[in-house]
């Protein structure tokens, strides 16, 4: 029996590396998670962890957190952060090299991607200008087996994000039946008269580690409530005030998002900023 043989060609090089061949080059198999680093540390890093290894459960990839957790300390400690002790780690677990089509091999070990970015000055949450926000015309696809989980085909969000240049900071996101979801790099939370709700995700759309700490940890801290239920886009247009948030840049609020209407940044939202920087101060 003759021996497989592989070639592999990228722009017009020929390559010996046999990397291209792990599930994540050939069908975006896997999970990724984007963390806030803050004097060399990661504010989150549990919440990550839990998050990582829940989600790479659900799509057949198995992981090792003391592992992990190892590789990033790792990682850290020998990469150069003499600009800045503050910035993003990149995380991406694949589920291995395979060269059998979509059947996963079994006896494949995870691969483990890290990179390193120094904190961009938007990313900054000291800003209080508030966003300006977008309706997406494009809509998330339904797919519970998927939903909720940080898989790494974001085709969906590419989409949605090409439909603008740089006059907005962010969209919303609506499903088939036009409820409001997520938007493109974030959760939401609006103010309603009955008090704080974050939309559910069921269908479709990511559950945001910033967004579990804020139900979980933050707003009990202010004796608050969230409602995780099913929204329409008009009750962000009757709401008071919104935000939306995420691991890196924490709560943001918005301004704008329908032409004939604008929103100052409320005092609820800045009790929960200040709350939030108590417990993480990378979040100021």
């Amino acid at each position: 029996m003759s021996s497989r043989y592989e070639a592999v060609m990228i722009g017009r090089n020929f390559i010996s590396e046999s990397s291209v061949f792990d599930h994540l080059h050939m069908f975006g198999h896997g999970v990724f998670e984007t963390m806030r680093v803050f004097k060399r540390d990661i504010p989150l890093l549990c919440y990550h962890m839990e998050r990582i290894h829940k989600h790479a459960k659900r799509i057949y990839i198995q992981t090792e957190i003391r592992d992990i957790r190892k590789q990033i300390i790792n990682f850290l400690s020998n990469i150069s952060m003499t600009n800045s002790e503050n910035g993003i780690l990149r995380l991406i677990v694949t589920s291995g090299r395979s060269a059998s089509g979509y059947r996963i091999d079994k006896t494949c070990k995870p691969t483990y991607i890290f990179s390193y970015r120094t904190l961009p000055t938007e990313s900054s949450c000291g800003s209080l200008k508030g966003m300006k926000m977008r309706v997406c015309d494009y809509r998330l696809p339904g797919n519970p087996v998927l939903s909720g989980i940080k898989h790494l085909n974001r085709l969906d969000q590419i989409l949605a994000r090409s439909e603008w240049d740089e006059q907005f900071d962010d969209g919303v996101m609506l499903d088939q039946n036009d409820l409001v979801v997520e938007t493109t790099f974030g959760n939401i939370f609006l103010l309603t008269t009955n008090g704080w709700v974050t939309p559910l995700i069921e269908e479709c759309g990511i559950e945001g580690v910033m967004r579990d700490l804020i139900v979980k940890k933050v707003m009990p801290v202010l004796s608050e409530a969230v409602d995780i239920r099913k929204v329409k886009l008009n009750e962000i247009k009757n709401c008071s005030e919104w935000f939306v948030c995420n691991a890196v840049r924490g709560i943001m609020p918005v301004s704008s998002l329908f032409p004939d209407q604008s929103w100052l940044i409320g005092k609820e939202t800045k009790k929960l900023r200040k709350a939030l920087f108590e417990l993480y101060p990378c979040y100021a």
